[in-house]
């Protein structure tokens, strides 16, 4: 047992009053987080803390889970403080698939969300989330130098972006495939709140498409399947201007996170920035 196993089953056993013998399981559940099941008298459970490369402030999610207690759209929060939270685990759901019944899903309960009239303090801040991202990157690289290339597209698609005006909603920040999660008796939970803020809604259908990857999701379906309705021009230049800025922040963080994945996520940078700008 690794230092951060023992920190939180020490957590654990304080937050429950129980004694360490009572506390079993702790399986890591991986993800870019420090996630691990448990379990306590027959009750399954799941501990998260933040990683130190993290960019988020747990308090983000905490107001959102806050938030959405009465809405039942989360899995059930049973404590949260000092970046440690505890849910209970969701028993015999699995994750939604690419398919196009789990795909329309997981956007109807995006809207419900949009739609619900809560809000939360926190603002979703594509720009500030990158800078953060780029703080981390502690020696300049070829990739950073490539980001700064995007550096006038950048201020050009968010002040065309700020022109609009469009009314925030709730956003979830994250809405991918892995953080949807259906039950037995076929509702749906969404998971993982700590990118939560109040942002254009279409925020979430770009994020939701970069995460699937476009060789499952296309991006105008989506858009159409949200809106349940044809999209307007703007609906369409706003929609790809989250995918370009979206995508230069997943660069960034590919840069020390997952460096696989950065070509695919320069690539789709370079074509929806010129696909916004040419418009």
């Amino acid at each position: 047992m690794n230092k951060i196993q023992q920190d939180l089953k020490h957590k654990i056993e304080h937050i429950f009053k129980v004694k360490c013998t009572e506390v079993s399981k702790l399986i890591n559940l991986e993800g870019s987080n420090h996630v691990y099941l448990f379990n306590i008298k027959g009750q399954n459970y799941v501990i998260k803390k933040l990683n130190d490369m993290s960019i988020m402030d747990w308090k983000r999610e905490k107001a959102a889970y806050n938030s959405l207690k009465s809405f039942n759209i989360t899995d059930e929060l049973v404590y949260f403080d000092n970046g440690i939270k505890i849910t209970k685990f969701l028993e015999k759901s699995k994750s939604l698939s690419y398919d196009e019944s789990d795909m329309i899903d997981l956007l109807d309960h995006i809207r419900k969300v949009h739609e619900s009239g809560i809000s939360i303090e926190y603002e979703y801040d594509i720009i500030d989330n990158m800078n953060k991202y780029i703080a981390h990157c502690n020696k300049e690289t070829k990739e950073l130098n490539e980001l700064a290339n995007f550096r006038d597209q950048i201020k050009s698609i968010q002040a065309m972006l700020n022109k609009l005006k469009v009314p925030r909603v709730l956003c979830h920040g994250d809405a991918c495939i892995p953080n949807f999660f259906r039950l037995p008796d076929g509702s749906i939970k969404i998971l993982d709140w700590e990118y939560a803020g109040m942002a254009d809604p279409l925020l979430d259908i770009a994020i939701a498409t970069l995460h699937q990857g476009f060789e499952n999701v296309d991006p105008v379906w989506c858009l159409h399947q949200y809106l349940k309705r044809v999209p307007t021009e703007q609906e369409f230049l706003r929609l790809n201007s989250f995918l370009a800025l979206n995508s230069l922040a997943l660069m960034v963080w590919c840069i020390y996170g997952d460096p696989e994945n950065y070509e695919y996520y320069l690539n789709s940078a370079v074509h929806y920035s010129k696909f916004v700008l040419d418009i």
